[in-house]
């Protein structure tokens, strides 16, 4: 991975860098909507928490104020004597006289605590009965009524709430009343008191400071107690209030919840807020913010690209200028903008790379230069140093047979010599023909027959057409002089020499083929390591070399093998076009 972005161009790792912070600010954005929205439910749950706190406060106080009341007809000297009387006289005025303070009394504690939403109030001992309201007592179904009586006996004195039938006839308050004079604490009625829960639970529950219109529920020990007309009365709605507060999805719709329970009573109070439009508006909101997002993304992208080309393409040209260098060309590329008028740090590497540009130009011209008259220096060095070898080796050669013969063949031997010496000396030509270079071949081998006679053969197999060819001045003479020093000085036995030229394609083959002796493997390579010692003439085949590399480059070679028992040494250049005019073409200089 490290190498792969490293590898990366410069404009897609600027435009990763973007890319990955675009990615960090995106992700920012709906990290921060996300946390909004939780924020968002948060403050929900606590102004829903705060008004249902009040609720069911506000609940527990006004069924405390009812329960207040209860102790107080308890206590009422009024109540306890009526009842009393009723209980225990049989006149008919008596009883008149004690119902009608009885239902005075009754009346005066509903009209001061009617505020707490009571329906009714009612007075029950065996078969008689007191209301303060005559049409409600009368839709109260006896079963129930009885019932009621039962709890409020059974509680013996208890203030005790009844929720059972709250959702039809509302919630009751039973309470049995016993007698306090001279502590008798027997049973003299039994106080039935009806709130309507509807009317309780509105005049209480606030829901100005919510969003959305709340519901209510009120339950106890799985039962309700109250729910709002918006809201199901279903059973295995209450199994999905298990926490403070959260979400519960009821039919099609989502609701969020806060559960409080009312204090000293043990209820369960739930305030249900529809949370479909909160959820709809979340959802807008996330898309909107999404969308913005996106066309942030997309603008800042597009802005970007622009700015990173208009940098990387300076960076771009620098690179095609180098490219332009490394491949050969020395010209600067024309460039239409001028980078010398910037000090930034682009400015700064076009001006500096120009100018080394320049610099490497100058210098490759000075060595260029330097390279080429070195190399004139050591062609002619290689010449010089091998001119004076043959000469003082011929003039021994001439002196040898003027010795053992006489002066009988000193004057062609003086000939052959004398040619030699001319085409040798000559300073102005590199290259000569094939045919200038054979006939000084022929020269030497003259004055070589007088010396080995019947012992030396030579031959030359050249096409005619091959005789104008150019070929590098003393390099045939060095391999004869080589293949007779090894093929007859060595051994007594005679040595044929052949010298045989062949075109192939654009190449000239020019061998020198001896019977008399082999060439050892790798001879160059040794004589060059300096592993074998020259004998005679063997710094000849390497200078010989040296000036075919010199000349000709790679093209030109000096090759020394073995073949059916001969020594092989054969010379490749480059084929010159046919010597005219005294002059060889190929771009060399006139000869």
């Amino acid at each position: 991975m490290k190498a792969f972005i490293r590898n990366l161009s410069l404009k897609k790792k600027i435009q990763s860098i973007v890319f990955i912070s675009i990615l960090l600010l995106v992700v920012t954005s709906f990290l921060s909507i996300h946390i909004t929205s939780l924020a968002h439910q948060k403050v929900l749950h606590q102004t829903a928490a705060t008004t249902l706190s009040f609720s069911a406060q506000e609940l527990n106080n006004r069924l405390e104020n009812i329960c207040t009341m209860a102790d107080m007809i308890l206590a009422d000297n009024s109540m306890q004597k009526g009842l009393g009387v009723y209980k225990d006289s049989t006149l008919t005025q008596d009883r008149t006289i004690a119902y009608k303070t009885l239902y005075t009394t009754l009346n005066e504690y509903y009209f001061n605590f009617r505020k707490n939403n009571i329906n009714y109030m009612s007075l029950y001992q065996d078969n008689i009965s007191i209301h303060t309201h005559i049409m409600s007592r009368d839709k109260l179904p006896d079963a129930i009524k009885k019932d009621l009586i039962w709890r409020a006996e059974d509680g013996k004195g208890k203030t005790l709430w009844v929720t059972d039938y709250s959702q039809e006839y509302g919630l009751f308050m039973v309470k049995n009343i016993r007698r306090s004079q001279f502590l008798k604490l027997d049973s003299i009625g039994n106080l039935i008191v009806n709130i309507d829960i509807n009317q309780l639970m509105n005049s209480f529950t606030d829901t100005s400071r919510l969003n959305e219109k709340a519901g209510y529920i009120l339950y106890h020990d799985g039962i309700f107690i109250y729910n709002s007309s918006t809201l199901p009365s279903e059973e295995r709605l209450l199994n999905l209030f298990d926490s403070r507060y959260g979400q519960v999805k009821l039919e099609t719709k989502n609701f969020f919840y806060v559960k409080r329970r009312v204090p000293d009573l043990g209820w369960d109070f739930v305030c249900m807020i529809p949370y479909d439009n909160i959820v709809t508006s979340l959802k807008v909101s996330l898309n909107l913010c999404i969308i913005i997002t996106l066309l942030a993304v997309a603008a800042a992208m597009s802005l970007s690209s622009i700015l990173i080309d208009s940098i990387t393409k300076h960076f771009n040209i620098l690179l095609l200028k180098m490219n332009n260098l490394a491949d050969g060309n020395n010209h600067s590329l024309f460039i239409h903008y001028d980078y010398r008028g910037r000090n930034d740090e682009v400015g700064v590497l076009h001006t500096r790379f120009d100018e080394t540009v320049l610099a490497v130009n100058d210098l490759i011209r000075t060595n260029y230069l330097n390279e080429i008259l070195k190399k004139e220096a050591q062609l002619k060095a290689l010449e010089n140093q091998m001119n004076p070898h043959f000469l003082y080796n011929t003039l021994e050669s001439i002196n040898w047979r003027a010795k053992t013969l006489g002066a009988k063949d000193i004057s062609s031997m003086a000939e052959a010599l004398g040619t030699l010496l001319r085409i040798t000396l000559d300073q102005k030509c590199k290259q000569v023909p094939l045919r200038t270079e054979l006939e000084m071949v022929q020269c030497y081998m003259t004055i070589q027959k007088y010396r080995y006679e019947d012992r030396l053969e030579y031959q030359v197999i050249v096409p005619p057409h091959l005789l104008g060819c150019c070929i590098l001045k003393l390099t045939l003479q060095p391999l004869v002089e080589n293949a007779i020093r090894y093929g007859l000085e060595e051994n007594t036995e005679g040595c044929k020499i052949q010298i045989v030229a062949e075109q192939v394609d654009n190449v000239l083959h020019v061998s020198v083929i001896n019977n008399g002796s082999t060439f050892e493997d790798k001879l160059l390579e040794k004589l060059k390591a300096h592993q074998i010692t020259p004998h005679g003439f063997g710094i000849g085949l390497l200078n010989i070399q040296e000036r075919l590399e010199l000349t000709y480059g790679s093209a030109g070679s000096l090759d020394l093998y073995n073949e059916k028992e001969q020594a092989i040494a054969r010379l490749t250049i480059p084929l010159a076009i046919e010597w005219e005019e005294g002059e060889c073409q190929k771009g060399e200089e006139p000869c």
